[in-house]
């Protein structure tokens, strides 16, 4: 199995970053006493659970998943997982089946149309990456990669994923707003499509920040809440455009198979604020690149059309407003006491 899941990479407790201990089987942190077990030789660092899993059932499915995956390709184990999984509904299991399989080549798409590097000696940590397809994307680039996810389920089929790729990296179960890293420890950060779906945003990005070195780029993506599209997860109208806090209602009324609705969709304004807020300089939001590929003809002509407008200085604020996604592009700084406070004035 290619995936390692011991490494150069040094954990710290998420909880009061004190010093671990390790056995076979787990972390321990003295300090505060928390113990963090190795599930299908994954440490899990949770904090919390995800929105739509409790942490025992979620360990109980990654074993099983793992247990499958040792027979299964990465296509037949996402589809054994839906099929375990009747509480998502089928039509959407086909959507977000396809685009899993099609994530790496729109990773590698996002990564070249956003004109986004690092040094390749640079540590990369990717913040949500769910199965690890942008660590394949970018295997070449970055032989030390880490990525870490709150679905230890999902990690457990992202394992298959990388050893049909022959990628090495390390996969890490943790809460995005509580990383288990020391300061300064990566010299890249990706987050795609992550912060949505987290509890709390501002933190996430501020421990993306925290475990970043000096200078290092924040590639961030998200979907645009003022988009005029369906609700990209779930593809319903009209959501974005409701108060949050009568969208899960809405949600519910529309579609009464799915789980309660939490995803938060950010404005372009609410995504810029989030990376200075924690401290990031250099912080620019643009429309994202699309990547689609196996979208039919029509559709390839209209995202080609597309491609061009992002890139035109008349057309990309347009775009940015209300466009289907947003890039956001930061370089980690050091905080000080008045750019700390920059930041609170220009998040806050």
């Amino acid at each position: 199995m290619p995936s390692r899941m011991t490494s150069a990479v040094r954990f710290v407790c998420p909880a009061c970053r004190g010093e671990l201990e390790t056995t076979t089987s787990a972390y321990a942190c003295p300090p505060c006493g928390k113990t963090y077990p190795v599930v299908c030789g994954i440490p899990d660092f949770r904090l919390a659970p995800d929105p739509y899993i409790g942490i025992e059932e979620d360990r109980r499915k990654a074993e099983r998943l793992f247990n499958e995956g040792s027979g299964r390709s990465f296509e037949q184990l996402l589809r054994y997982y839906y099929a375990v999984t009747p509480e998502d509904p089928g039509d959407l299991a086909e959507r977000w089946i396809a685009h899993a399989l099609a994530e790496v080549d729109i990773a590698s798409g996002l990564v070249a149309g956003a004109s986004w590097s690092a040094p390749g000696s640079a540590s990369l940590l990717d913040i949500g990456c769910s199965t690890g397809a942008l660590l394949v994307a970018l295997a070449d680039r970055h032989p030390d990669r880490t990525g870490v996810d709150v679905a230890l389920r999902w990690l457990a089929v992202g394992r298959i994923r990388l050893r049909e790729a022959g990628i090495d990296a390390t996969l890490v179960c943790a809460n995005a707003e509580s990383l288990p890293f020391p300061d300064r420890s990566f010299g890249a950060v990706t987050c795609v499509d992550t912060l949505e779906h987290v509890r709390d945003a501002g933190a996430a990005m501020r421990e993306a920040h925290r475990v970043s070195t000096p200078g290092a780029p924040l590639l961030c993506t998200a979907n645009n809440r003022l988009a005029p599209v369906p609700e990209p997860n779930i593809h319903l109208w009209g959501v974005g455009y409701l108060p949050r806090r009568w969208q899960p209602a809405y949600v519910r009324w529309r579609r009464r198979d799915l789980h309660e609705y939490q995803i938060r969709l950010m404005t372009p304004g609410e995504l810029l604020a989030t990376a200075v807020s924690a401290g990031y300089g250099n912080a620019v939001v643009e429309p994202a690149p699309i990547v689609a590929p196996h979208a039919a003809p029509r559709m390839r002509r209209a995202l080609r059309i597309y491609g061009r407008l992002r890139r035109m200085p008349v057309t990309r604020s347009l775009l940015k407003a209300l466009g289907p996604r947003l890039l956001l592009r930061a370089s980690a700084t050091v905080l000080t006491r008045s750019s700390l406070s920059a930041a609170e004035r220009a998040g806050m």
